[in-house]
């Protein structure tokens, strides 16, 4: 159903290998990871970390690098806000989209 959503005409990925991005999902809630992951799957992302909560992301970030992040805002230890700020300063992942 996703799919039905998206205008290929109006993507311009041809400087992207969808089946290569790399993709963290975090969220508190395992049934919410499941279902965002679900959804990017079906877009054809196959590159995807998920976690329960931003202070894990971050230790990943510390030493992986990715194409986006989708996150919870409101999360235990360290929230979507914090993880952001996080990503925002880190001179590897200032670039970084972050889906809120």
């Amino acid at each position: 159903a996703t799919l039905s959503f998206i205008n290929h005409s109006e993507l311009s990925l041809e400087n992207y290998d969808i089946e290569t991005l790399k993709v963290i999902v975090v969220d508190d809630s395992k049934l919410a990871r499941k279902a965002i992951s679900k959804v990017l799957r079906n877009l054809g992302i196959e590159c995807l970390t998920e976690f329960e909560d931003g202070s894990h992301a971050i230790a990943y970030l510390t030493e992986n690098p990715v194409d986006l992040v989708v996150t919870d805002y409101n999360m235990p230890e360290v929230d979507g806000v914090a993880l952001t700020k996080f990503i925002r300063q880190s001179e590897k992942h200032e670039h970084v989209p972050v889906l809120m």
